[in-house]
């Protein structure tokens, strides 16, 4: 698996050790998210909480779609991300004895898929400047 390193030094995207690092925060959030119960107040105010959910698992998805070069890997890495959604949300479960979200089960898989899509074109964006820089 080889990384992106030459290949985006210099040119205003994050180096992969900092991408590394930033997947690992939303991973270790979405975790938390987890496990530390929530109050019941949160989930009226602007469905913050479904929006988070979206947000995190869209970064989760995103990162290995840039970071990696091999097409194979990086889908697989991305796609993962959804059963781990599921997980966390019966862990959730588990852990704190409230009901099963599925709201926050569905925005966890959309924010997967529009992290696919947006590395994708990311992905594609970057190959046709490639290809018209040589």
């Amino acid at each position: 698996m080889s990384t992106a390193t030459n290949e985006h030094a210099g040119s205003g995207y994050c180096s992969p050790s900092r991408l590394g690092t930033l997947w690992i925060a939303a991973f270790v959030l979405a975790l938390a998210g987890a496990f530390v119960p929530k109050p019941e107040f949160q989930y009226g105010f602007f469905m913050i909480d479904t929006l988070i959910h979206l947000a995190i698992f869209a970064i989760l998805a995103f990162i290995p779609m840039i970071l990696f070069r091999c097409r194979k890997t990086t889908f697989l890495l991305a796609i993962s991300m959804a059963p781990l959604g599921y997980l966390l949300e019966n862990l959730h479960l588990m852990v704190t004895g409230s009901s099963f979200n599925v709201i926050n089960a569905l925005a966890n898989n959309l924010g997967v898929l529009a992290g696919i899509a947006a590395g994708f074109v990311l992905r594609l964006k970057s190959h046709y400047q490639r290809k018209r820089q040589s």
